[in-house]
């Protein structure tokens, strides 16, 4: 109950963050932030009806999407997330703290990139281009912030010819920037191989499988200088799954040998969720 209370509250003070960002650094320079909201934000440019509004009806279809490819679950999140973002942008009045169009492209996207990185760790999204990337990602172990810089290259030309192309240029700054911190923040695209050299093989076995549904090689290997029979433990576990996985081996086998390596890529069944 309190995980699920703490959830909605860090969801809610993201997306406030998210209309921050947009409201303050981003909407006053014509800066987008790409995907629906930027859309949103280039109709809001020609149509006097409130980008809060228009960003909640075009993720209508999206949340179909979600709920048939990310789960019930994801898709409930989203829509509580997508709410407070759209009645956030609607009630932060859109003022810019800085005249300085550089930093408000580099800290605007930084903020709301931020944003929307929590947001997808905690298991929800904005909406918008963050499910179709989080559905290609799940699948294919592309990273997130690099699919949803690749789909904003459409909001891009777009505000070039709406806004100017300098605008845009500062704009692939927003965005860029944006992209590099969601990736920072949501790490569950990057790999990791675990190799744990133990003496309570079954027993960790049993209990790394409780915590993650990940499968587990084992194999016999004998110690170098005492000779005794060891067995080693090998999983290809999240990065977002390392520090709970390393908490519960220390907890059953203190003694352990546990070698992390890098994993560049994952072939062959690797269950994502």
């Amino acid at each position: 109950m309190f995980r699920t209370v703490f959830r909605i509250i860090c969801l809610g003070a993201c997306a406030c963050l998210f209309a921050f960002a947009f409201n303050v650094f981003l909407l006053p320079h014509h800066l987008l932030s790409g995907g629906v909201a930027g859309i949103a934000a280039l109709i809001h440019h020609f149509v006097d009806v409130n980008s809060g509004i228009i960003l909640f009806t075009m993720n209508i279809p999206l949340f179909i999407l979600g709920l048939i490819y990310l789960g019930k679950k994801f898709v409930l999140h989203t829509i509580y997330t997508v709410t407070v973002l759209s009645l956030a942008l609607k009630f932060i009045p859109i003022y810019a703290i800085s005249e300085d169009i550089f930093l408000s492209s580099v800290i605007g996207g930084a903020l709301y990139g931020l944003a929307v990185g929590i947001i997808i760790r905690l298991g929800s999204s904005t909406g918008g281009t963050d499910i179709i990337s989080l559905t290609v990602s799940k699948r294919t172990n592309m990273q997130v912030g690099f699919l949803n810089i690749c789909m904003n290259l459409f909001v891009v030309f777009s505000s070039g010819f709406v806004f100017g192309w300098d605008i845009t240029l500062y704009t692939i700054i927003a965005i860029y920037v944006a992209g590099r911190a969601v990736d920072m923040v949501y790490t569950n695209q990057n790999k990791l191989t675990l190799t744990i050299v133990t003496d309570k093989a079954e027993q960790l076995t049993e209990e790394l499988l409780k915590l993650h549904p990940r499968g587990i090689t084992i194999s016999e290997a004998e110690g170098a200088y005492t000779h005794r029979p060891r067995k080693i433990l090998t999983t290809v576990i999240t990065k977002f799954e390392l520090n709970e996985t390393k908490h519960k081996i220390k907890e059953i086998d203190a003694n352990a040998f546990v070698n992390i390596t890098q994993t560049l890529e994952v072939l062959g069944r690797f269950r994502r969720d």
